[in-house]
C-alpha cells in the first residue's frame, strides 16, 4: 500500500514558516548578526523562497515588525475599538477614564502575559535601544496612536479643552512602564519576592495601575 500524498505547501504557509523563523532568529540576534542563511534553515528552506518572498534580509527584518504590530492591533483590538468610541462621542470624565483602564488592562495581559509580545519584545527591545529599519514602523503604527490616544484620554478625565503637555507625558509613563515591567522582569519578581509572574500577579499590577489612573 502506498503511503499517502505529502501535502503540498501553499505560498503563504511557506511565507509564514520564514517568517516565524525570522521573528525567532531576528528577537535572538538582532538585524545586524542575524543571517538569512541561519533563518532558512531554522525555516528549513533556502535562500532562493526566501529573497523570493521578502526581497532582502531588511525586507525579512520590516516584515516581522508589521507582523508583530499587526498581532498586536488583533489583540487590542477591543479594547483600543471602545477607547476610540469614547473618544469620538466626547465621553465625560468617567467614560474616559473607563475606557484608559481598559486599555492598560490589555495592554497589562498582551505585554506580560501573551506569547505575542514575547515573540516580539527581543526585536522591540533592540529598535528602543538603537533604532533600525523597523523603528519607523513601529512609531507610526504602534507607539505614536498608543501615546496620543491615552494622552486624549487623560486630557477628557481632566476635562482639558485640548490635550496638554502634561497630559501627553502622563500618557508616555503610563504607555512605557509596562514594557519596562516586561523587559525587567527579573528584577520586578526578585523585588517582590515572586517565583513567577502569573494571574494573580497580572492582576495586582492591573490594579496598581488602575489606581495611578484614579488619581489623574
Amino acid at each position: 500500500m502506498q503511503p499517502p500524498p505529502r501535502e503540498i505547501e501553499t505560498i503563504d504557509q511557506s511565507r509564514r514558516r520564514i517568517l516565524e523563523a525570522a521573528l525567532i532568529e531576528f528577537g535572538a540576534a538582532g538585524f545586524k548578526s542575524a543571517t538569512t542563511r541561519r533563518i532558512a534553515e531554522r525555516a528549513k528552506t533556502t535562500l532562493p523562497p526566501l529573497n523570493y518572498y521578502f526581497g532582502s534580509k531588511e525586507g525579512l527584518y520590516r516584515a516581522c515588525a508589521e507582523e508583530i504590530v499587526t498581532r498586536f492591533e488583533r489583540a487590542n483590538h477591543d479594547a483600543v475599538a471602545a477607547a476610540r468610541r469614547t473618544i469620538e462621542a466626547a465621553s465625560g470624565p468617567e467614560e474616559a477614564r473607563d475606557a484608559l483602564k481598559k486599555l492598560m488592562a490589555a495592554s497589562v495581559e498582551l505585554i506580560s502575559g501573551n506569547e505575542t509580545y514575547g515573540l516580539g519584545s527581543g526585536i522591540i527591545a533592540r529598535e528602543l535601544a538603537e533604532p533600525g529599519p523597523a523603528f519607523d514602523i513601529f512609531y507610526d503604527r504602534l507607539w505614536l496612536p498608543g501615546i496620543e490616544r491615552n494622552a486624549r484620554l487623560i486630557s477628557r478625565i481632566k476635562s482639558e479643552p485640548g490635550v496638554s503637555a502634561e497630559s501627553r507625558v502622563q500618557s508616555i509613563l503610563l504607555v512605557s512602564s509596562i514594557p519596562s515591567f516586561h523587559t525587567r522582569r527579573i528584577v520586578a519578581q526578585r523585588a517582590m519576592s515572586w517565583s513567577a509572574i502569573g494571574a494573580a500577579e497580572l492582576a495586582l499590577v492591573t490594579n496598581v495601575l488602575h489606581l495611578q489612573i484614579d488619581r489623574i
